[in-house]
This record gives C-alpha cells, sequence and structure tokens, in this order.
C-alpha cells in the first residue's frame, strides 16, 4: 500500500496549512486572495486538506531527514563534492553546524508541529460532530501521519524540541528521546483504533505495520542508551504482536507500505541528491559502481546461496523506478513498513528469547518469497539475523543505529569521529534550530 498527494493538492494544502495574513496600509492595503489567516484551516470543511497537507510536509521531512542518517551509515556514500556529506560519511554525526543536517531539520519541524495541529483541528471536530465518520476516518489519518513523524524524529534525532512557531521550547534532553517514541506509538494506537472502527482493514494493517516499527525502534533505543552494550538484540512483545496480526491481514503476500512521491505533488529530496545530483550513492558494500559512479551490479550476496541478494535487488529497484541499473528519478517512493520488515523484527524476538525454531522460520518466510535457500544452521544465527535485517530495511532510515547496537564501523569513519567515540549519537539539534532557540543544550557527543 502507498499513501501519497495526488494532482497539485499538495502543493495547495502545503501553502493553506502555512499561510499568514500580511496587513498593509495605503496603496498596499489591497486584498490577495492567496492570504489566507490560520483560522481559515480549522474550517470543517477542510478537514481532509488539512490531513492532506500533513502527509505532505511529513513525506517532505522523511526524505530530508534520512540522508543525512543514511549518509553517515554504510547504506550510503558520499561521492560528490559537498564537504558536509563527506564528514557523515567519516562519522562526524553529532555536528550541529553541517549544513545537510541543518537544512534538513525546518522540515522536520513544520512536519511535526503541523502534524500537531491537525490533530487538534481534527479533535475539536470529531469533539462537536461524535457521530461523523468521515471526520473520525479524518482523524484517524491525522494521528498515523503524526505518528510516523515522531517515529523517525524518535529514530533519528539526538534531541529535539517541540517548539510552536517562533516560541522557543526546551529540549527534550537525549537522556530522554524515548518519550517521543512512546508518543509516535500513542498516535498510531489511535490510528489503528480508528481505521479499525471505519472498516478499512488495509489501512488498519499499516498503521499496525508503522506500530510494529515504532515499538521494536523503541527497544532499539533502550539497547542503545545510555551506551550500546551486550548482544544488541531486542525483543519487543508488542512488536511481535503487531507484526504477527499484519502478516496474517496481508496473509503473507509480498508487501510494503510506501510514502509516494510525483510529478503533480511533490519529489523525494534524497532521490534528488542521489539519481538526479549524483552527490551520493548506494555505498559500495552493497552495489558495484562504474567510474562514474552509476550503479552496474550488486556487491552484497546472499549468504547461503551466493547470489546478489533478492531483496537488495527489490529495493534498488523500488528506489530506479525500475531496474536497479537505470539512473533513477527524484519521486521513487519510500519504504516504513513491509512483511519482509515485519518476519525480521519476530526472528530477532526469537532469536533474542533462543527459539532457533521460530527464528528459521521468519527468516525462511522472507527467504521464500525470493525462492531462496531454506535457513538451517548454514552460518551462526545472529550472522544470518544481521544480514537479512541489513537487506529487508535498506533505504528504510535504521541502518546507523544496527550498525551501533551491533559494533559495525563504518569503512570510512574517522577513530576521532563521533561514530567511533559515542556510538549510538544521533543527529543534534542543528544551529538553525540552536540559534532561532538558545538553550542549555547538551553535546551528544562531548
Amino acid at each position: 500500500m502507498s499513501i501519497g498527494i495526488a494532482g497539485n493538492v499538495a502543493a495547495r494544502v502545503g501553502a493553506l496549512a502555512s499561510a499568514v495574513a500580511v496587513a498593509g496600509c495605503g496603496l498596499l492595503d489591497v486584498g490577495n486572495p492567496n492570504d489566507l489567516e490560520e483560522e481559515a484551516i480549522r474550517a470543517e470543511a477542510l478537514a481532509a486538506a488539512v490531513v492532506n497537507g500533513t502527509l505532505a510536509l511529513v513525506s517532505s521531512s522523511v526524505s530530508q531527514s534520512w540522508q543525512p542518517y543514511l549518509v553517515a551509515s554504510d547504506e550510503l556514500h558520499w561521492v560528490g563534492s559537498r564537504n558536509g556529506w563527506q564528514s557523515l560519511d567519516q562519522g562526524f554525526v553529532d555536528d550541529p553546524l553541517n549544513e545537510f543536517i541543518d537544512g534538513a531539520f525546518p522540515a522536520m519541524g513544520q512536519a511535526r508541529w503541523m502534524s500537531d495541529l491537525a490533530l487538534e483541528i481534527l479533535d475539536a471536530h470529531v469533539s462537536t460532530h461524535p457521530d461523523s465518520d468521515q471526520l473520525k476516518y479524518q482523524l484517524a489519518r491525522a494521528n498515523l501521519y503524526s505518528g510516523i513523524i515522531y517515529m523517525v524524529i524518535g529514530e533519528v534525532q539526538e534531541d529535539f524540541a517541540f517548539s510552536d512557531r517562533s516560541e522557543g521550547a526546551e529540549p527534550v534532553g537525549a537522556s530522554r528521546m524515548y518519550t517521543v517514541l512512546d508518543d509516535a506509538v500513542v498516535r498510531l494506537n489511535a490510528a489503528v483504533s480508528g481505521f479499525a472502527a471505519a472498516g478499512d482493514d488495509a489501512m488498519a494493517a499499516s498503521a499496525m505495520a508503522v506500530r510494529a516499527r515504532a515499538h521494536h525502534s523503541r527497544a532499539v533505543w533502550d539497547a542503545l542508551n545510555p551506551s550500546a552494550s551486550g548482544d544488541g538484540l531486542v525483543n519487543s512483545a508488542q512488536a511481535g504482536a503487531d507484526a504477527q496480526a499484519v502478516v496474517d491481514a496481508v496473509a503473507g503476500a509480498d508487501w510494503v507500505f510506501n510514502l509516494t512521491y510525483s510529478a503533480s505533488s511533490l519529489s523525494n529530496s534524497m532521490a534528488a541528491w542521489i539519481n538526479d545530483r549524483k552527490e551520493n550513492q548506494v555505498d559500495t558494500s552493497i552495489v558495484t559502481v562504474s567510474a562514474a559512479n552509476d550503479i552496474d551490479g550488486i556487491a552484497l550476496m546472499d549468504p547461503i546461496d551466493d547470489v546478489a541478494d533478492p531483496s537488495v535487488v527489490k529495493w534498488l529497484n523500488q528506489w530506479k523506478g525500475g531496474s536497479y541499473l537505470d539512473r533513477g528519478g527524484i519521486y521513487p517512493p519510500l519504504t516504513i513498513a513491509s512483511t519482509r520488515m515485519m518476519h525480521v523484527i519476530m526472528a530477532e524476538s526469537a532469536l533474542a528469547s533462543d527459539d532457533a525454531e521460530d527464528f528459521a522460520r521468519h527468516i525462511n518466510d522472507i527467504r521464500s518469497m525470493d525462492d531462496l535457500t531454506d535457513y538451517d544452521g548454514q552460518i551462526p544465527s545472529l550472522e544470518m539475523l544481521q544480514h537479512m535485517r541489513r537487506v529487508t530495511v535498506l533505504l528504510q532510515g535504521l541502518r546507523l543505529g544496527d550498525m551501533y547496537r551491533w559494533g559495525i564501523e563504518g569503512m570510512l569513519w574517522q577513530d576521532v569521529s563521533d561514530a567511533v567515540r559515542c556510538p549510538g549519537v544521533m543527529m543534534p539539534v542543528p544551529n538553525i534550530e540552536r540559534t532561532a532557540n538558545p538553550q542549555n543544550w547538551e553535546a551528544g557527543c562531548g
């Protein structure tokens, strides 16, 4: 399943969501039909437009905020001319002055703020019209999109501040960022129940899949904080229950839940930098590249069948909009959840519980989608999990956390980099927010 904004609606509702009326005087005191006061979007007739605007902003933010996070990991690497990307590639994650961390943050703040406003507006509408199925459905959508942006913030940010436009807020604090993931789950709970009440089983399953990811990411946060330790395995009963329910709901199909982009709505910023500008590229531990840094093959092999890993091929074909050998464009979807992700979540829970049989079953449920040989102990189970997790969530904004919890270092990470000195450190609150909102910001990697 994919969610996106059709036609030119994204542009219209994005402008609607952020419009601020400007007062004039004298000769300049003329009416402008494009000027909209904030109160206008609180009209009941615009409920769906408000939620669509939230989706547009969330989709834009995800496409911007994932890229610096993934360049710091071993999924993407710098091949262009901008030193800010090189710095991330070398593991300097905790730099509030990095232009690409700084540049992605406003979209994240806007998406988070708009998602909260949409919930406020839709909650008020439903309170006024408790029998309106249409308004309750829009509220479920608003909860889903708010849950997504809260989840992504909790996954990629070391700290955050819930500022209200020009009114600064105190930082959450690095030691309390788990609360953002908890808040994501609260929103996703409401989305699941709202879609279920509306009888939309497909959207209920989608929201449940996102919730499974959020629960798992919450467990990963615990594994990384205050510092990474142990074998890095996590076991979330809530994530496992949701994952199994999703697999059952889609009857085991190779299903995905995507954010979508198009020429008539908005572009995928990460794809523009990689496919169009070629500033970054998929890491050479995953693909082979030509002298022009175009993908010309798959480097990451399946550890049992020694073939180009089919999950890698699947995600790269999606990324390029056809074949991974294509140049690709600026509108590929971004996967938030999938059946493959659900199975690897359950496989990890089984391994953490020393349930070898259930572990193999879920690993083989993924492998059977690509007609691969069943896993039957050919390699150590943790090694198998790490491989399957890597290929299953490729380009889905999760890799850096996995590297930290399993003690994997990027090939270009410098010994003095934040990623090496402080395993677990994520993206900082950048300079643009620190300048506008002076607070006692903690150093993620002192």
